[in-house]
């Protein structure tokens, strides 16, 4: 597609502003990439190689990573700015691959507190990929935590991909289900451990409620 020497990239104006990356014309992508070809061939190879650690879609070949990197487009991000907020409706149908800098994730809390920091995600790392598949609501907050070089895979894109590349396509989207997958079963993992706590933590109290019961039985 060509789409990284010469695309546009998103910017924030003041630490704290919200970005939306949805639309690829958005009025706040107005910072010119200023990108050689060779630059260019660099910034998709390095993005590639990304796309197939173990935090992004191992499962993939690098030419496979390759050729869904071509329709990629590139994104920056100004440290400080919320890119992403949990309840977000509009324009979340894209993927995001961090190729520069870190992403704090944040899960919201009622009463206005400050979220809960989740984890903090570094080079190599998705985010989005649900949204990429059904457009559903943001689950989080994302912020740039320094300044972010991002690659984004619209849905629009990924339909031409299947269209023009379906065997990569096809490849590419069962990594995804089994990243999805994987973090399902590990969601899954985590609940059986806290109810095992939890019923753990019920017996002890059982066991302290029949003692005090027995000790105050026989003082009576």
């Amino acid at each position: 597609m060509g789409a990284w020497p010469a695309r546009a990239v998103a910017t924030a104006a003041a630490a704290h502003h919200t970005v939306t990356l949805g639309k690829p014309r958005c009025a706040a992508y107005n910072e010119p990439m200023n990108s050689t070809e060779n630059t260019a061939d660099s910034a998709q190879e390095r993005a590639a190689r990304l796309l197939v650690t173990p935090g992004a879609l191992a499962q993939l070949s690098l030419n496979d990573a390759r050729t869904v990197v071509r329709y990629m487009e590139p994104r920056r991000v100004a440290e400080g700015a919320q890119f992403i907020r949990a309840g977000d409706r509009e324009n979340t149908d894209h993927l995001l691959l961090v190729i520069e800098g870190e992403v704090t994730v944040e899960s919201p809390t009622s009463g206005g507190l400050d979220g809960l920091v989740v984890t903090v995600l570094g080079p190599g790392s998705l985010i989005g990929e649900m949204g990429l598949i059904d457009g559903a609501p943001r689950s989080a907050n994302c912020t740039a935590s320094t300044r972010l070089g991002l690659g984004l895979l619209s849905r629009d894109s990924l339909v031409q991909l299947i269209d023009q590349e379906p065997a990569v396509a096809a490849r590419f989207l069962l990594a995804i289900a089994k990243r999805l997958s994987d973090h399902l079963r590990d969601a899954n993992r985590k609940l059986l451990t806290l109810s095992q706590v939890n019923r753990a933590q019920q017996e002890e109290l059982d066991s302290a409620h029949q003692l005090n019961a027995e000790m105050l039985g026989r003082k009576g």
